[in-house]
């Protein structure tokens, strides 16, 4: 059975989470500077549902203890590895004839800040950024207070009652996703910094439980944000590390944000771990209509981006000669819904033309456009 590099005191680890005790940060010296000490991956797996227990109890992770996982996943190092996706000439032949023909249109179904419409718009416009299209997202950055960002480029979701908080972590995942793709490394170290400076809350909200549960920094928002300054800026910090899925169940749209996730931690630390692969491996045997899903699986197996492609040709939800709307389905962003509920049944009372979004990212990903 393959072993895991894991540290000795991570045993202490585990019984601590199960005591629920604070762990003190010389332990967490301690742990980084010890010898190297095999445990089992049954073992490994045994300490992460102690850890997930204690979330499902409503227990925040405290840094220490967010530190120590960062120091043991990077022990362990990825699993699975990124390939380049390939699709075959005829396919790739068609998709481009289709990716031209949206994008001559797609900013026709955008509002008149060039935001895709809504109170998601950062989160879908960031999207269209990473996939190589040129959006403004800078507008959705407050100019008052560098480092805060809204969820529109009106700045207007709330308190007006459009939404319940004036900023989520969705919408910071689909930034990290356009900065890192542009290189945008003053944005990454403003918006730390503005985190930093307010304790980890990002924005307002209805309530507290709103603003703990949408507007405030995660631990795994947080790693992510600071490997990309890292990587951009130089700027070290002990908020870096890979961070692993501690959710199990996913659906709809926390599927939807888990893959991007995934993503993004390719990019950063080389791949996956067995058990944040497991997570999309079981999305595409559930999903398998979700080309987004399919990207990444096959992104971290055989490279094959065929399966994926097909979805992006099949007319039933994206025309060949017009944007998507609509007629074809009631969801303007297919991958955040589970294939067999409405969303993916047209809702021809509506006349809504959708901006394309899921079709630009997931022709990112085949094209390997994605840095």
């Amino acid at each position: 059975m393959k072993q895991i590099m894991i540290l000795a005191s991570l045993l202490a680890l585990a019984g601590a989470c199960r005591e629920t005790r604070a762990i003190s940060s010389t332990e967490v010296g301690s742990i980084n500077q010890s010898a190297n000490f095999s445990v089992s991956d049954a073992e490994a797996e045994r300490m992460m549902e102690i850890i997930r227990s204690k979330i499902e109890r409503g227990e925040d992770l405290s840094p220490n203890l967010t530190r120590i996982i960062q120091i043991v996943m990077d022990r362990q190092g990825p699993d699975y590895a990124w390939k380049s996706l390939q699709v075959d000439a005829d396919r790739q032949q068609r998709l481009q004839t289709k990716f031209q023909t949206y994008s001559k249109l797609y900013e026709s179904a955008l509002d008149p800040a060039g935001f895709v419409e809504g109170c998601d718009g950062l989160l879908f416009t960031s999207l269209l950024v990473a996939s190589g299209l040129n959006q403004d997202i800078a507008v959705a950055e407050s100019r008052a207070q560098p480092g805060r960002w809204y969820r529109s480029a009106a700045h207007d979701c709330y308190p007006t009652g459009q939404s319940r908080s004036s900023i989520s972590r969705d919408m910071l995942l689909g930034l990290s996703l356009a900065l890192w793709q542009t290189s945008d490394g003053s944005a990454v170290n403003r918006l730390l910094l503005y985190s930093e400076k307010n304790k980890g809350v990002l924005g307002d909200a209805i309530d507290g439980v709103e603003l703990a549960g949408a507007a405030t920094m995660s631990p795994s928002l947080l790693s992510l944000y600071s490997e990309i300054d890292y990587r951009l800026n130089g700027r070290n910090s002990t908020n870096r590390g890979y961070f692993p899925e501690l959710g199990k169940n996913f659906v709809g749209f926390e599927a939807h944000l888990m893959s991007l996730r995934l993503i993004l931690k390719s990019r950063l630390y080389g791949g996956l771990i067995e058990g944040d692969f497991n997570l999309i491996a079981s999305q595409v045997s559930t999903q398998p209509k979700n080309a987004l899903f399919q990207a990444i699986y096959h992104g971290f197996t055989d490279g094959d981006g065929n399966l994926a492609a097909d979805i992006l040709l099949d007319e039933k939800y994206f025309p060949s000669n017009a944007l998507p709307g609509s007629a074809q389905r009631c969801e303007l962003y297919l991958w955040q819904r589970d294939q067999d509920t409405k969303d993916w049944q047209p809702c021809t009372s509506e006349n809504q033309t959708f901006p394309a979004v899921d079709f630009f990212w997931v022709h990112a990903l085949l094209n390997n456009s994605l840095r």
